[in-house]
C-alpha cells in the first residue's frame, strides 16, 4: 500500500481547509451569533452609491436569561462614514451610548442622515435601508444592546449591493468595483515579465541556479493567483457569490505566499549563488519561519472569510497580522548574516574587491526587502484606513505596484548574466572550496565553536 509523506499530508490538509473555508464565499453573507456576552459589536460595512440597498434579515433572536420583547432595548445601528475605520473600532469601548432607551421609538427610527437605528421588537425581523442621492459613503453596521448581563443569540442574513444607472446590480462595495479590471491589467503585466524572464534564462550560457527556477515558479504562481482573483471578483460583482473560484484563488495565493518567502530566504542566505549549502542558522530559520507562515496564511484565509461581527474577529486579525510581520522580519536575518559573513570574507580570503561587490548587492537587497515589507505591511495598512470610500481600490494598486517593482528589481539584480558581480564566483575559489567566500567564514566559525 502506497504511503504518503508528511509533506504530502500537510498539503492535503491545507487544501482541505482552504476548500472548507471558502465554499461559502459571498457578499450575501450569514452571521451566526450564539450565546454572545457582548453588548455591542461591529457587524460589517459597505461602500454605497446612490440607489444602493442595505437589507438585513434577522431570525431566531433570543436572550439568556430571557426578556420580554416589549421592554427589550437592543437593535442594529447603521452609521454613515467617509473612510473605512472599522479596523480601529474597539469592541470594548464603553463610551458608545445605547440608542434604544426610548421604548416608544418606531422599529426604524432615523435620527439624522448619518445615523439610523433598527430596534428589535420580535424574534424575526427584516430591516431595509435605501441609500438616497447625496448620501453615498461608507455605512458601518453595529449591533447594540442595553441589556447588560444577557447573552444574545441570532442569525443575521446580510445583503448589501449597489444598483447601476442601467439597473444592473453590483455586490461589490463602491471602493472594490474597479478591482477586477486592476487585477486583469496586472495579469497582463506579469505575463510580460514572465516571458522576459524565461527568455533571459534561455539566453544565459551559465550561471542559472536552482533559485532562478524557483523565481520562475514564483512568477507563474503570482500570475495564476492574480488571474483567479480577477475571475472571483467578477463573479462576486455579478452574483454576490464566488463559487469555486475563491477556492482556486486561495490555493494559488497560498502557494505564491510560501514560495515568495522561500525565494527571499534562499537569496538572502546566498544559497547556490555564493555557497552550495545552508548553514545551521539558515536551516533553523527555514524550519521555524516557513511552517509558521503556512499556519498564518491558513489562519488569515479563515479570518478573511469570516464576518467581522464574529466574536474575537478583530483580535485574531491583529494577532495574525502581527505574526506575518514577525515572519517578514525573520527572513531578513539571513540577509544580515550574509552581510556580516561577506565583511569577514573580505579579510579572510584576500579577495576584498570581489567580496565588497557582493556585500554592496546584499546591502541593496536588504534595503529592498525592508522597504517592501514596511510599505506593504504598514504604509498600505494606514492608507486603507484613510482613503475615501470610492478610492479603496488604490490600496490594492499601491500594494501590487510595490510587489511588481520588487519582482522586477530583484530579478534584475540576480539575473543570470556573465557580468553580474553577485553571481560571479571565480573558478579558483570554486575549485578550492565549494563553499567559497561565505563558506570559508562559516566553516571557520564551526571550527572555532562560534
Amino acid at each position: 500500500m502506497k504511503s504518503f509523506s508528511p509533506f504530502h499530508r500537510l498539503l492535503s490538509t491545507v487544501f482541505f481547509l482552504i476548500l472548507f473555508t471558502t465554499l461559502s464565499t459571498a457578499l450575501m453573507q450569514h452571521l451566526k451569533i450564539r450565546n454572545d456576552p457582548r453588548t455591542k459589536f461591529f457587524v460589517d460595512n459597505f461602500g454605497f452609491e446612490a440607489g444602493g440597498l442595505l437589507n438585513l434579515t434577522m431570525t431566531n433572536f433570543a436572550l439568556d436569561p430571557p426578556k420580554d420583547f416589549a421592554s427589550l432595548k437592543a437593535g442594529f445601528i447603521v452609521e454613515k462614514a467617509q473612510t473605512d475605520a472599522t479596523r480601529f473600532i474597539d469592541e470594548a469601548d464603553d463610551d458608545m451610548p445605547c440608542f434604544f432607551q426610548d421604548l416608544q421609538a418606531s422599529e426604524q427610527e432615523t435620527y439624522d442622515h448619518h445615523l439610523h437605528e433598527f430596534r428589535i421588537t420580535k424574534p424575526n425581523g427584516h430591516f431595509v435601508h435605501h441609500i438616497q442621492d447625496g448620501l453615498q459613503g461608507f455605512y458601518n453596521i453595529f449591533f447594540v444592546s442595553c441589556e447588560a448581563g444577557h447573552h444574545v443569540s441570532f442569525d443575521l442574513y446580510i445583503d448589501l449591493h449597489n444598483v447601476g444607472y442601467d439597473g444592473s446590480v453590483s455586490y461589490l462595495s463602491a471602493g472594490d468595483a474597479p478591482l477586477a479590471t486592476v487585477y486583469g491589467t496586472l495579469f497582463v503585466l506579469y505575463i510580460a515579465i514572465l516571458v522576459l524572464w524565461i527568455v533571459q534564462l534561455r539566453k544565459a550560457e551559465k550561471g542559472v541556479f536552482m533559485v532562478h527556477h524557483l523565481m520562475t515558479a514564483l512568477v507563474v504562481l503570482k500570475c495564476l493567483s492574480i488571474l483567479f482573483k480577477a475571475i472571483e471578483l467578477h463573479y462576486l460583482r455579478i452574483y454576490g457569490l464566488a463559487g469555486g473560484w475563491a477556492t482556486i484563488y486561495y490555493i494559488f495565493a497560498f502557494l505564491k505566499g510560501i514560495m515568495m518567502f522561500v525565494v527571499i530566504a534562499l537569496v538572502g542566505t546566498g544559497f547556490t549563488f555564493v555557497k552550495p549549502f545552508l548553514s545551521e542558522k539558515d536551516k533553523k530559520i527555514f524550519m521555524i519561519v516557513i511552517p509558521l507562515q503556512v499556519l498564518d496564511n491558513i489562519a488569515m484565509i479563515v479570518v478573511e472569510e469570516t464576518l467581522p461581527g464574529s466574536q474575537g474577529w478583530f483580535t485574531w486579525k491583529d494577532i495574525f497580522t502581527f505574526v506575518d510581520i514577525i515572519c517578514c522580519g525573520a527572513i531578513i536575518l539571513p540577509i544580515v548574516w550574509s552581510i556580516k559573513h561577506l565583511k569577514e570574507a573580505a579579510q579572510v580570503d584576500g579577495k576584498a574587491a570581489k567580496s565588497m561587490q557582493k556585500l554592496t548587492l546584499f546591502r541593496q537587497f536588504y534595503l529592498i526587502v525592508v522597504s517592501y515589507v514596511y510599505f506593504t505591511r504598514i504604509i498600505v495598512y494606514l492608507l486603507d484606513a484613510s482613503l475615501p470610500f470610492r478610492w479603496l481600490w488604490l490600496g490594492v494598486v499601491f500594494t501590487e505596484a510595490a510587489t511588481l517593482a520588487f519582482f522586477v528589481v530583484v530579478g534584475y539584480q540576480f539575473r543570470p548574466v556573465a557580468d553580474n558581480p553577485f553571481l560571479a564566483l571565480d573558478d579558483e575559489a570554486t575549485s578550492e572550496d565549494p563553499g567559497s567566500l561565505l563558506g570559508d567564514v562559516e566553516l571557520q566559525e564551526k571550527a572555532s565553536g562560534n
